[in-house]
């Protein structure tokens, strides 16, 4: 039976979330005796850690994996093996042999269950490059609330309406999208689960759903595809198939903090740019990190080995407070570490979280040249308060930069907004929607905010979020995952007008047309601002077909 694994990163984008208590400030320095490295090299440490907990208990594997934001099925633990690729078929034996499964792959990565007890030897096989547990997509969140000021209503005057067009919602879950059929979704549309489990659900998650009723409000003539998957592996099988199925336009309301640095490149962004190559208009949603992030040198004027974020303040501080009533029982967080080595791979960084003197989780991989600088924990406590954040410089013979991000509950005591966009935000291939207050056009806090790692400007544009629909309520669908499908049904419109037009094209289209703050440039908080389409179509560079006749340009 398969876990419900990382439940905080399925509702970790769509409701940005206020601390019910404040940090208390305070100068925090790391104990000098901390826990030594123990992991085994090309292996990620919270998955060494998970294998090592359920190996003990082999009868509690899915307790160990959940622990660590992991999945486990029938005592084994799903993981991802980075290969070369020549090598697949080698690998995928390897697994097998080691008693394992494969479930699926991508492009030079194999997602797999195996046994606890048999994920270090994995690591020594010649084709494997390293093991670590898969990243997890984290769901991101427009009704008709701003249909007027984005020009829409002019548009459905013209009978343009998305015919002819095909969009995807691609999410984690699409949990009661029955109960919606008819009435806040189409009649009719295309349902696929690109799960290992085959869970359209997502475990529960109805964040999809909430997804394809604002794309539906915005286009609701454009055929819906609906596909959801869990990890990275799954979601390029998902776009494959998406791809062969001749979608115009994909709307994705998921991010994958820590997967990569966040300068365009990457597994996930390599995803998209295979679909904006084949036609696809990608829209993607710049995530609700603005105010969970932190950015910057590395900085240790005491020698001692550990940051200072500071002053003398080696700990930036995060309280942990009582979660959503499914998790009210406990407190759970997670912690991305990530730093500026992505061509050598040999800066080791290590990350910990402390409870007053106590380390209390840490992730502390090797970085020797084939392990990525990437550093995530996920904890779990039934203990109220305050915690603290360190990083510690293993081996290195540099300054870094690091850029480190908590679960959007959580906000941190020393924040930078810029630089918080969560990959795929990133993407070059990609139109990147933050979001905005709906009345005010007010751009939210917790809105992502560029630029990008290697200096470009997103996101590109800005749309409302806390905005009605029958999932989520009145005025309760809230963050950039609200925000996207807005947006990914205004370019739904635009291929059902104008057919073949190509993404580019449609976004250039966008960036001209945005009003309000923003408009005429280009900034990292609105981008180039307010998604507005004009009040006339006739406008349109080509002529356009509205109801079988030809509108002159």
């Amino acid at each position: 039976m398969m876990s419900l694994g990382p439940t905080l990163s399925s509702a970790a984008l769509d409701d940005p979330a206020e601390p019910t208590a404040s940090i208390v400030s305070e100068e925090r320095v790391a104990p000098a005796a901390i826990p030594a490295k123990q992991d085994v090299p090309r292996l990620e440490s919270r998955l060494f850690q998970a294998a090592t907990l359920a190996a003990a208990q082999p009868q509690r594997v899915d307790q160990a994996a959940a622990q660590k934001g992991m999945v486990a099925q029938d005592g084994l633990l799903q993981v991802v093996l980075e290969i070369d690729s020549a090598d697949a078929g080698a690998v995928q034996q390897a697994v097998t042999g080691a008693g394992g499964v494969v479930q699926a792959s991508y492009a030079g990565l194999v997602q797999a269950l195996v046994p606890p007890g048999s994920v270090d030897l994995l690591t020594a096989h010649p084709g494997v490059r390293f093991v670590r547990a898969p990243h997890y997509g984290v769901t991101a969140a427009v009704e008709p609330e701003g249909l007027d000021t984005v020009g829409l209503r002019t548009w459905r005057d013209f009978g343009l309406r998305g015919r002819g067009a095909k969009i995807a919602v691609a999410d984690l879950g699409f949990d009661g999208y029955r109960n919606l059929v008819g009435s806040e979704l189409p009649r009719s549309f295309i349902t696929r689960s690109f799960r290992s489990d085959g869970d359209f659900s997502g475990a529960g998650n109805h964040h999809g759903t909430a997804a394809a009723e604002v794309a539906y409000d915005v286009a609701p003539d454009a055929t819906m595809y609906l596909v959801n998957f869990s990890t990275e592996v799954e979601m390029g099988t998902a776009v494959d198939w998406l791809i062969s199925e001749g979608v115009d336009v994909i709307s994705s309301s998921v991010g994958w903090p820590g997967s990569s640095y966040g300068d365009g490149a990457g597994t996930v962004n390599e995803i998209i740019r295979r679909a904006e190559r084949a036609g696809v208009v990608w829209v993607q949603a710049a995530g609700n990190y603005g105010n969970t992030h932190w950015t910057g040198m590395f900085n240790d004027p005491d020698g001692n080995g550990f940051h200072n974020f500071a002053g003398n303040d080696e700990g930036n501080t995060v309280f942990l407070r009582r979660g959503r009533p499914a998790e009210e029982r406990v407190f759970r967080i997670e912690v991305f570490l990530t730093w500026d080595d992505w061509d050598t791979y040999r800066q080791d960084y290590d990350l910990f979280l402390f409870q007053g003197d106590r380390v209390v989780a840490q992730s502390t991989a090797f970085q020797n040249g084939q392990f990525p600088p990437i550093e995530h924990i996920v904890y779990t406590s039934a203990t109220q308060g305050d915690y603290w954040i360190a990083i510690q410089r293993f081996r290195s013979n540099r300054r870094v930069r690091l850029d480190l991000a908590v679960t959007i509950d959580y906000n941190l005591e020393y924040q930078v907004p810029a630089e918080s966009l969560v990959p795929p935000a990133d993407s070059r291939d990609a139109i990147t929607v933050g979001s905005v207050e709906a009345d005010t056009l007010n751009l939210r806090p917790y809105s992502s905010q560029g630029p990008t790692k290697d200096g470009r400007n997103k996101p590109d544009l800005v749309a409302p979020d806390q905005v009605s629909t029958a999932t989520y309520g009145p005025r309760g669908f809230t963050g950039t995952s609200a925000s996207a499908p807005y947006v990914g049904g205004v370019a739904a419109l635009i291929r059902g007008a104008r057919p073949g037009m190509p993404p580019a094209t449609i976004r250039s289209m966008l960036l001209q047309r945005a009003t309000g703050p923003g408009a005429g440039g280009a900034n990292n908080q609105v981008g180039a601002g307010y998604v507005t389409l004009g009040e006339l179509p006739a406008t349109l560079a080509l002529p356009i077909v509205v109801r079988g006749a030809i509108l002159p340009p």
